[in-house]
């Protein structure tokens, strides 16, 4: 609701602004023609702002995610790029619309007077664009950090306030010709005063790369640590304990959630449901779901927890940790030994079966549903491709290798 209701707000707001403009314009003489005119304006202005809010919408994910997980570094880089791309993207539609301002308008209606006049009012609206374009990103922003009351302020202050109020103003002081700039005005004076706010925002978010810079950095532990990334089914936690039973160190599997839970205060449940799985393999519906006003959801505080865990495992001792992200969180923590386990699906299909007992549904669904909640997971965190060789030492087929000779390399590659 505190995400939704700002944009509910908003698409109420255009649907008002475009009444009473319109509504205004019916008064003067030729109201028809205006309105018409006008209403051309409009439906291009549509396609403008339904592409801008697309690609606002389209960055909400990563922005959501990074700030949860307080990867302060990471939301910034993604805001700079989107900020790149709308003003990219408006500058050039806003030159298209000044060089041919009547040929766009002749796509809508095919009235002479009304072109005429519908050329003069979208020249003179399409320098909204600009404004238009970049005030949807920073409203986005603020939606996916969790500042619903910023976002709502912001809606209501550009079509609820300013809008209604410049309408009658211009039309009282110019006129026809003042209610056309109304929009540019309006969606100019609005992202002044969003960028305002988005940088005091930035201050602080500069402020966590900066005191995360300032850290110490963690010395990296002389322990080995065997990181094992798996597909599901292909019998990587076997090979996790064999290779830690063989080499006379701790397995850390489905000892992680307790420890997880522990450290984050949440249920053991919880832990055990989503340690390693997204929600959802849909972006956005993992962005904004039950995220706090701070940003952060009960999954981003899991896994900084999960973080803190395993990294207080590989200072403490050599290990094989199983899964969780370790091969990316040991990264400069620890000398680590990356492995990749996987197998084809018939291999996979038929393990899950035989040796989990798993037959309440289609092995092949099963399998596909795992791999892509955890490849989801893995990639939302880590920005890091799931699966792709070159993030791996070692990427071993259990299906055709075998389970103990997978256990053997490993092993003999850990001691030498």
């Amino acid at each position: 609701m505190s995400v939704g209701f700002p944009a509910a707000v908003s698409v109420l707001l255009v649907s008002v602004s475009i009444s009473v403009l319109n509504g205004l314009l019916l008064n003067h003489e030729g109201g028809n023609i205006l309105s018409a005119a006008y209403g051309v304006a409009s439906k291009c202005g549509t396609i403008a702002l339904h592409i801008s809010i697309g690609i606002a919408q389209g960055v909400m994910p990563l922005i959501g995610y990074n700030y949860g997980a307080k990867n302060h570094k990471r939301v910034h880089e993604v805001c700079n790029l989107s900020f790149v791309v709308l003003l990219v993207f408006s500058l050039l539609f806003l030159v298209i619309v000044q060089l041919i301002p009547e040929p766009i308008v002749r796509l809508f209606i095919n009235h002479e007077e009304t072109i005429e006049v519908g050329g003069e009012f979208i020249r003179r609206w399409s320098w909204c664009v600009v404004g238009m374009s970049l005030f949807n990103m920073y409203n986005s922003i603020f939606q996916a950090v969790g500042k619903w009351k910023t976002s709502l302020l912001l809606a209501v202050l550009r079509l609820g306030v300013i809008f209604t109020i410049l309408s009658f103003v211009m039309d009282a002081l110019f006129g026809v010709s003042g209610l056309m700039w109304v929009q540019a005005i309006v969606d100019t004076v609005s992202c002044l005063i969003a960028m305002v706010l988005y940088h005091r925002f930035k201050k602080s978010v500069m402020q966590e790369i900066h005191n995360q810079q300032e850290k110490p950095i963690t010395q990296p532990t002389s322990n080995r640590i065997i990181a094992i990334c798996r597909e599901f089914g292909s019998g990587g936690r076997t090979i996790g304990k064999e290779v830690a039973a063989r080499l006379n160190i701790p397995c850390y599997d489905g000892e992680l959630i307790e420890k997880i839970a522990a450290e984050s205060g949440l249920a053991k449940e919880f832990i055990e449901k989503h340690e390693e799985y997204a929600a959802t393999t849909h972006l956005y519906d993992n962005a904004v779901a039950g995220r706090d006003r701070f940003g952060q959801s009960d999954t981003d505080k899991m896994w900084l927890a999960q973080k803190k865990v395993i990294t207080d495992l590989a200072n403490a001792g050599p290990c094989v940790i199983v899964g969780r992200c370790a091969d990316y969180i040991l990264r400069d923590v620890a000398d680590c030994l990356t492995v990749f386990i996987h197998a084809s699906d018939e291999q996979r299909a038929e393990r899950i079966v035989s040796v989990y007992g798993q037959r309440q549904e289609s092995p092949a669904k099963r399998l596909h549903d795992k791999d892509e909640r955890r490849k989801a997971y893995y990639e939302l965190y880590t920005g890091i491709q799931w699966g792709q060789v070159d993030n791996y030492e070692l990427c071993l087929d259990s299906g055709k290798i075998g389970i103990n000779r997978c256990v053997d390399m490993i092993a003999d590659l850990y001691q030498h």
